[in-house]
């Protein structure tokens, strides 16, 4: 696995326009069905938050009142802590800098957890797995989005075609070809559906559960603490 921080920090500047165009913009309506999972006003950790996405959308559907953020990737926090500033959303939420491996907080604190795009870019998906229901609160619940193999033979086909050959064609346009050829890469070799659910229940979670979005190329897993 390459270092994802100096991956990350080299793709910020691009990073949110590349995400909606290579979804056709249905990365937004995905992070809304994830934050919607949680009930309203909760206190919420978002991992590998990136450049803050999924809290704004948190706050913005009054599914966070408060919130905070990790990504190993400074860039990515710096863009994300402007948009929180530009939305005046920075007195209920706070950014840090930290993997999912190595939370720095304390245990039982958190209402909810969410991470979206993030999981299959950490180095140890089971650590931080734990992690994760370590700082839950008894009942608590994670949310994770996450890219997935469609299970239809000719949407698969595409798929990785498209994952395979356009996405890292499009990111050498930004001058980020290895970049995005890692990422889809990484997305092939993310342990699917019911073997995910299961690493979950390993780590500590139960009732997981997992629900397909737009035919099968993205995927919501939950468990409860």
């Amino acid at each position: 696995m390459p270092d994802t921080k100096a991956l990350f920090d080299k793709i910020s500047s691009h990073y949110d326009l590349l995400n909606s165009l290579f979804s056709a913009g249905i990365d937004k309506i995905w992070r809304k069905k994830l934050v919607r999972i949680f009930d309203d006003n909760s206190f919420i950790l978002d991992v590998a938050t990136g450049t803050a996405e999924v809290l704004i959308e948190g706050f913005k559907l009054s599914k966070i009142d408060t919130g905070f953020g990790v990504d190993p990737s400074i860039e990515m926090l710096k863009i994300g802590k402007d948009k929180l500033d530009k939305k005046s959303l920075s007195k209920r939420s706070s950014l840090i800098q930290s993997a999912g491996e190595d939370l720095p907080f304390k245990d039982n604190l958190f209402d909810g957890i969410t991470i979206a795009f993030g999981i299959r870019n950490t180095i140890d998906h089971s650590r931080s797995l734990k992690e994760m229901h370590r700082v839950l609160k008894k009942d608590g619940k994670v949310a994770i989005l996450e890219f997935a193999i469609p299970r239809i033979s000719i949407f698969t086909s595409l798929y990785l075609f498209y994952f395979k050959y356009i996405m890292p064609f499009i990111g050498s346009l930004f001058g980020s070809r290895k970049e995005y050829k890692y990422l889809s890469d990484s997305t092939s070799q993310f342990p699917q559906r019911e073997v995910f659910k299961n690493i979950m229940s390993e780590c500590g979670f139960k009732n997981c559960e997992f629900s397909e979005l737009s035919f099968g190329i993205a995927v919501i897993y939950t468990g409860i603490k």
